[in-house]
């Protein structure tokens, strides 16, 4: 007796080799490939280790703190944003931190900043914002 399918049939998934693995087989998982995230404030994506982690610190006040989460160890939701003040400004003028973090109120991130602003001298420019400065033109 015949058993009929319901549905397309799957086809099983091929290894393919990949030029930028250097001509490894790739079965469709890169265990190697870094974490991509995005920038709540400029919106572009970069791996995971050039971008900053915040978290909310829930106070019994009205205003919700913002954490500033270098090592990536503390629990909760977490926000990525470029070490860059620009990204960080950007982020607090369109509440896109809480929006990303799904939280309500008001929000405190003047951890987050004094982070941001005691890497930059340490840092330097981002690459995001290195090509920037030749793009702009004036009139």
């Amino acid at each position: 007796m015949r058993t009929w399918r319901v549905g397309p049939r799957r086809r099983q998934a091929r290894p393919v080799a990949v030029a930028s693995l250097g001509g490894r087989l790739n079965n469709g998982s890169q265990r190697n490939a870094p974490a991509i995230r995005t920038c709540v404030g400029c919106r572009d994506r970069a791996a995971a280790s050039e971008l900053l982690r915040v978290v909310v610190h829930r106070s019994e006040g009205s205003v919700t703190r913002l954490i500033p989460d270098p090592k990536r160890r503390l629990s909760g939701r977490g926000a990525h944003v470029h070490h860059d003040l620009n990204c960080l400004d950007q982020a607090v003028r369109r509440r896109a931190f809480a929006r990303s973090l799904r939280i309500e109120g008001p929000v405190d991130a003047s951890a987050v900043r004094a982070h941001v602003e005691s890497e930059s001298a340490e840092r330097p420019t981002p690459a995001h914002e290195a090509g920037r400065d030749r793009m702009k033109t004036t009139r």
